[in-house]
């Protein structure tokens, strides 16, 4: 396997596919992974139900990311019979075998356990969520974009901060939301993104945006590091104000950089305006 020097670090020049032995409930377990010489972490993309992994990785943005942040890239390339899908033993539901497959070989890859951070897409949504929810303790962040039937969410000791994001022209918005405010309502150190006009298929901008929102908590940004994170109004898109008590739990979301702020009250249709001062509510 070729490689090439950037920036000082060894990345493979081209994805190499491997393939792994399927679980009970799928009928393809391959992944496409692009190596890194000293990764810091793994980012494993996900596509839409039984979709292949490989245009997500060969994609230059995510490429280019993953350069810049000294990670493992990895396409999921998982599938199931669709009524495996819909009945719960599918490899949507991580818990079931599918995540045990994908972390193993990761970690064998990687020769060390490592921080992931997930991106997944519709069905590549319900096994991120999932994934997050089975295995807490080793997600760094993860986006879950246009999620349907998630798991409830459950307490945990170890709670990723994750984003969920969901187009309001998408027959799945209410799953999505409903799913964003479980977790909320449990203490998840969760973001909303709703992007208007946008239907069941994936907005650029949603993408950047998980970019940047990625590299922000890779940064060593923490929910103590309130110089940089903070609490945003996701009914008013505003800055939360400092007094959270006023806040329906389920009304708030964590931004881990609040120089993101501007660029998620564009992607959810506002100028930011007069955004600073919370609308308190109970």
């Amino acid at each position: 396997m070729a490689s090439t020097l950037i920036g000082g670090m060894a990345y493979a020049s081209s994805p190499v596919r491997y393939s792994l032995v399927p679980v009970p409930g799928m009928t393809r377990a391959e992944l496409v992974v692009v190596a890194h010489q000293n990764p810091a972490a793994v980012l494993v993309l996900a596509p839409g139900a039984n979709g292949d992994g490989e245009a997500l990785v060969m994609d230059a943005g995510w490429r280019r990311f993953a350069e810049e942040q000294r990670l493992m890239l990895v396409g999921l390339s998982f599938a199931s019979e669709m009524d495996t899908i819909y009945d719960g033993t599918g490899y949507y539901y991580a818990a079931k075998g599918s995540g045990k497959l994908l972390l193993d070989a990761v970690d064998r890859l990687a020769g060390k356990r490592l921080p992931i951070l997930l991106y997944g897409f519709s069905g590549g949504a319900h096994f991120t969520a999932r994934f997050a929810e089975w295995k807490p303790g080793r997600v760094a962040a993860w986006c879950a974009y246009s999620i349907g039937w998630g798991d409830d969410p459950q307490p945990s000791v170890a709670m990723p901060t994750g984003m969920v994001a969901c187009g309001e022209e998408d027959g799945l918005l209410g799953f999505s939301l409903t799913y964003f405010k479980k977790g909320r309502a449990i203490g998840r150190p969760w973001l909303w993104v709703g992007i208007p006009k946008n239907t069941h298929t994936q907005d650029s901008r949603v993408v950047f945006f998980a970019r940047e929102y990625f590299a922000a908590l890779l940064e060593g940004t923490q929910m103590s590091d309130e110089g940089r994170g903070g609490w945003v109004d996701v009914e008013e898109k505003a800055v939360a104000g400092e007094n959270l008590s006023l806040y329906h739990p389920t009304s708030i979301g964590w931004l881990p950089d609040m120089r993101l702020f501007p660029k998620w009250v564009a992607l959810m249709g506002e100028d930011t305006g007069d955004k600073t001062m919370g609308n308190h509510k109970k």
